[in-house]
């Protein structure tokens, strides 16, 4: 059984990673509007990969026992300022992803709950990769700072 608090917080985790992916379908539908092909199927994979961890996590509380709850998902209309922005409002999100994983785990060892702190460990992990990996990409597009170098970039990231 799940402590209630940490029910609570997990059930808004799940909800957090779809609006994470709605984010990531969104800005794919930008990227490809404006021609950057490679862009938007870098952002069309993370909107699959956070369905993918929405799903996981979903599976875990009903593996527990629990009923999972998926309240009614709410974000601000998204406004970007060129590619760069998209890529530092995406490391921004995985900055939140991220603190919002270490309260979950966080909660877990208070709660003595090793079973929730175990599952999420591999979120604690993957998140580092995340962050690691849109911030390369940020720094990259800034050293750029040209749509020839944008292009370049934009053809690396359609081979993700």
């Amino acid at each position: 059984m799940i402590k209630k608090e940490l029910l609570d917080k997990i059930n808004a985790q799940i909800a957090f990673e779809y609006v994470s992916a709605f984010i990531y379908k969104r800005m794919s539908i930008d990227m490809a509007v404006a021609g950057w092909d490679g862009f938007a199927h870098w952002f069309h994979e993370q909107y699959h990969e956070e369905i993918g961890h929405a799903e996981d996590m979903i599976n875990y509380v009903i593996s527990r026992g629990e009923q999972p709850a998926i309240f009614d998902l709410k974000f601000d209309d998204l406004k970007f300022d060129g590619v760069v922005s998209y890529f530092e409002k995406a490391y921004d999100h995985e900055r939140e992803v991220s603190k919002r994983i270490d309260e979950i785990v966080t909660l877990a060892v208070k709660e003595k709950d090793y079973a929730t702190e175990n599952f999420y460990r591999k979120y604690v992990d993957e998140q580092v990769e995340e962050e690691e990996s849109v911030s390369a990409i940020v720094t990259r597009l800034q050293l750029t700072d040209s749509k020839a170098g944008h292009m370049i970039v934009d053809k690396e990231l359609a081979a993700r």
